[in-house]
């Protein structure tokens, strides 16, 4: 409580009473819904008690390079030249937390490209909750000296603009204000008719992947999912920031805390099966502390653990760093996680399925197991038990992690995007 009334006066404070008043009811209702969600994550969980095979790793054949068959044109390193002055407008859902992973990810890269273009952010859902000026103070927080505009009135779009949608919702209001252009992308960071049961939104959201733009997706499976939907692109690649995210100078001998990536809010991060292998852990080795971050107001889960809540991202590196295990699931497309549990020098466990399995390599950089409690538990005892498996996971971890850098990944997609509207 006593954090909630501090975020609320610094809020008042640097963005006025608006804002804060927004950002209060928005809270309350994701507050008492969450609680709802909660108790229903905290159910019986499906287990079976089986001896395992190890799991073969599916072969890799997506496209990852910068040459990629698009039509009539290829994707070049070589950047070929538009009109500067034309900015690129990133289609964006309102936020409340500008270091939200999703929303994060769009701004650093628009941050990048504004070196070279004007870049602006388009609120597309804001209908009339925050101001231009308050979604802008948050960009200065976080890109100090920014040059980024925000836009919360369509009225106010530009004519002749480089639309990029980065949600399923806002490709739709990308088609709706950018009748006269015929390059237009979608920057994907999951493949979001798996966020619903299969019914209007999952068919929506389905449909947006057929419109005609270009995908720019995270990572090749997201991108071999687009093209299952006739569209083509390039992906990028996961990477971190280096400066926060990096390994201490000496391993620590033994597994003392493992740290677990906790949404119950968001189904697709398993926050259910987490907590079942967890409670597995914590009943064979009481001594080993739990902790979770991800998310605010969780609540008890059955078991000690040390709850942390939402944890900015520059605070996050030495949050990884003081555990000795990371557990992060999946249903859908990778989330950031591991690769920055892995750029801190922390093993990695984590579930199998095409959507993880394109960046963790069972036995190379992580443990990649069956979505079960007992298969979690037996990898995680892997690891306490087996320093050498500590060994060979933390170095495997580290080499994934140091493959590329945001730079260069931002540079690869801004020659992608000034190609294709130059083709």
């Amino acid at each position: 409580m006593l954090r909630r009334v501090k975020t609320a006066a610094r809020l008042l404070k640097d963005y006025g009473f608006k804002y804060t008043y927004s950002y209060a009811i928005s809270w309350t209702i994701e507050r008492f819904g969450r609680s709802w969600r909660n108790s229903k994550h905290l159910t019986e969980v499906y287990d079976v008690e089986l001896e395992l095979p190890e799991i073969p790793l599916p072969s890799i054949n997506y496209d990852v390079q910068n040459i990629i068959d698009l039509g009539d044109s290829k994707v070049a390193t070589s950047k070929a030249l538009v009109n500067a002055k034309t900015p690129y407008v990133w289609f964006v859902p309102a936020w409340t937390n500008v270091w939200g992973g999703g929303h994060f990810t769009i701004f650093r890269f628009a941050n990048y490209f504004s070196k070279t273009r004007h870049n602006i952010v388009f609120v597309y859902d804001n209908a009339g909750r925050f101001t231009a000026k308050s979604f802008k103070k948050t960009f200065d927080e976080a890109f100090p000296k920014n040059t980024l505009e925000v836009i919360v009135e369509a009225e106010k779009l530009p004519k002749n603009m480089i639309p990029i949608a980065t949600t399923w919702q806002s490709v739709f209001s990308l088609l709706k204000n950018s009748t006269n252009i015929s390059k237009r992308f979608y920057f994907m960071q999951d493949y979001e008719s798996m966020f619903y049961a299969h019914g209007t939104q999952s068919m929506q959201a389905l449909a947006s992947y057929e419109q005609g733009l270009i995908g720019i997706t995270g990572g090749p499976w997201l991108l071999s999912k687009f093209r299952e939907h006739g569209g083509d692109g390039m992906n990028y690649m996961f990477t971190v920031d280096h400066d926060i995210f990096f390994p201490l100078s000496v391993s620590r001998k033994k597994v003392k805390r493992i740290f677990f990536y906790g949404r119950p809010s968001t189904e697709r991060r398993c926050f259910e099966l987490g907590i079942a292998s967890l409670k597995l852990v914590k009943e064979k080795y009481p001594e080993i502390e739990i902790v979770i971050a991800g998310l605010d107001g969780i609540g008890n889960v059955g078991f000690e653990v040390t709850l942390l809540g939402s944890v900015p991202l520059p605070k996050l590196g030495e949050l990884y760093r003081s555990c000795d295990l990371g557990l992060a699931l999946s249903g859908t497309n990778l989330s950031y996680l591991p690769v920055e549990l892995m750029a801190c020098g922390v093993p990695v466990v984590t579930n199998s399925g095409p959507q993880v399995n394109w960046y963790c390599e069972n036995g190379v950089n992580s443990l990649v197991v069956q979505p079960f409690p007992t298969s979690i538990l037996t990898a995680i005892e892997k690891i306490i038990t087996s320093s050498e498996l500590r060994k060979v996971l933390i170095s495997g971890g580290l080499k994934s992690s140091l493959q590329t850098d945001w730079a260069n990944e931002a540079s690869r997609i801004q020659n992608f995007i000034e190609f294709n509207v130059s083709a």
